[in-house]
């Protein structure tokens, strides 16, 4: 066996090659039967195959978001007008470039939306992905997000209501990605791994981000490919059609399907999940929605994740235009500024997850307690830091960015909170209560573009400052519901009947022996 198995102290990733007997609580003799087991196939490019299908989920939601992402900074470059007295509008264009569209800012706040339209089909998708192949869900999200990304410097020229579909069609994407992924996480990863597995997947999000605004904003500035602003769209859904390449070879459903995983691997997954019930047939059970709808910790996840998306919904979609308006940053300078929040996100979704790994280990707090806490101070901190901004003109441009990029670092700490106890109170149901979260995700996302594009007519500072105070007062609610009501504790009711018949037996035989003990 190589030294790193039976070292506890390494990275998480790494560690998701590890096999360990308090990771997996299993009967010491059967620890040691799956420990002594040599593999008889092993990846040698990474650690375990865990690792790999965390990284590949990374380069999923990397590209994703890439698609869904790219119309922030493009249509800063799509739009060019110059309105004159008598209200007439006079589009100015070189004859180098791709043309401009005169969209107006509520058919612009109607692109956005649709993309959020598009998620409205989460809580259809949600089911799908408990019940059908996750991994053929994701390739055909990302193959139509791909379609979508290429039907837009097609057809905008020709109304404004094919760019609305094809945004449509990228959100639709995105509700099969979401999904899906919490399915995936709960088959391929036991339980103390699966926090800082989705860090790494959902990292993706941030390092699409990180890719295509600077990209985005050198690519307006120049004519040479496709005419500027169209070469956004082309390369965003180049990167997808890549992904699906290499998915297809190396991806899997789950653990039992993968013909490259080692026997001591497949072993470990399939113990550790034992007590979840997670990667049956299909048939085998039904999502007991009554139990979902009736669960606090549920609703307490749920409003929690909508909040915490709300801010960062404005802060994704709409800081390019922030940028713009209020601190007067250039194309380029727009494309670096709106990077920095995004990557200290991602650095700070890593770290918060290995802390709370950490501290899992370090301490004696329960996983519910270190959710809480966590949560709670990334909620202070983003809204802190958000309203913080607010009080900056555009003298001290530098200190917003810097106040944003804390706000946003403060938002990595919902990854171990809210989002993983989404995952972590129903297992074998992730797919269905994701699809019902972002369901509401998704309503709110409606909500967030409309009204901040009703709200900012002219760009002035005091228009933005209003949509920051809303999103901050929403980022404090989960503060008080997530702490009061929220758990990341896996409920009776999604625990495989296997696993409460024999907490049932246990039971029967500790009353048993007290009884016993209590006659002698």
């Amino acid at each position: 066996m190589l030294k790193w198995r039976d070292n506890p102290e390494l990275d998480p990733l790494v560690r998701m090659s590890a096999v360990h007997p308090v990771d997996v609580a299993v009967d010491p003799q059967v620890f040691t039967s799956i420990k002594n087991f040599a593999p008889t196939k092993h990846f040698r490019w990474f650690p375990s195959y865990r690792s790999l299908t965390a990284v590949m989920l990374c380069m999923c939601f990397a590209s994703i978001h890439m698609m869904n992402g790219n119309m922030g900074m493009a249509i800063i470059c799509m739009i060019n007008e110059t309105s004159i007295e008598n209200g007439t509008t006079v589009m100015e264009n070189d004859p180098q470039t791709a043309p401009k569209v005169n969209w107006t800012p509520e058919e612009q706040g109607y692109i956005f939306g649709a993309f959020n339209a598009g998620l409205l089909c989460m809580l259809i998708t949600g089911f799908m992905a408990d019940k059908f192949n996750a991994k053929w869900m994701i390739i055909i999200s990302v193959l139509l997000a791909s379609a979508a990304n290429v039907m837009i410097p097609l057809t905008s020229q020709m109304h404004v209501n094919y760019a609305i579909t094809a945004r449509f069609l990228v959100g639709l994407a995105d509700s099969l990605t979401q999904p899906a992924l919490n399915s995936l996480l709960t088959r391929w990863f036991p339980p103390s791994e699966r926090s800082y597995a989705l860090g790494v997947a959902t990292g993706g999000r941030q390092i699409g981000t990180l890719l295509i605004v600077p990209t985005a904003g050198a690519l307006c500035n120049q004519s040479a490919f496709f005419g500027g602003w169209p070469s956004i769209f082309y390369l965003s859904a180049l990167t997808g059609i890549v992904f699906v390449f290499i998915y297809l070879l190396v991806g899997a459903d789950k653990p039992s399907k993968q013909s490259c995983i080692s026997e001591g691997e497949l072993r470990y997954i399939t113990l550790s999940n034992s007590s979840e019930d997670v990667g049956k047939k299909r048939n085998e059970r039904e999502v007991p929605w009554l139990e979902i709808l009736k669960s606090g910790p549920v609703w307490a996840a749920l409003i929690s994740v909508v909040c915490h998306e709300f801010p960062l919904m404005t802060m994704i979609m709409f800081l390019p235009s922030y940028l713009h308006d209020v601190y007067h940053y250039d194309a380029q300078q727009n494309g670096i500024m709106s990077s920095l929040p995004t990557a200290c996100l991602f650095f700070a979704k890593l770290a918060c997850s290995y802390l709370n790994t950490w501290m899992h280990k370090k301490t004696s707090w329960n996983i519910t307690t270190i959710s809480k806490v966590l949560n709670g101070v990334g909620s202070a901190g983003l809204a802190l830091f958000m309203v913080a901004a607010t009080f900056l003109d555009a003298s001290r441009a530098s200190l917003a960015v810097v106040f944003l990029c804390f706000s946003m670092a403060f938002t990595g700490l919902h990854t171990p909170g809210c989002q993983a106890a989404l995952v972590a109170i129903a297992p074998a149901y992730s797919g269905a209560i994701t699809g019902l979260t972002f369901f509401f995700v998704a309503i709110s996302g409606m909500i967030n573009p409309a009204m901040t594009k009703w709200i900012v007519r002219t760009g002035s500072a005091d228009e933005w400052n209003l949509v920051f105070y809303i999103s901050t007062v929403i980022a404090l609610l989960p503060v008080l519901i997530f702490s009061l009501w929220g758990s990341a504790d896996v409920q009776s009711w999604a625990r495989s009947p296997s696993y409460n018949d024999e907490q049932k037996k246990k039971n029967i035989k500790v009353i048993s022996y007290t009884t016993t003990d209590t006659v002698a």
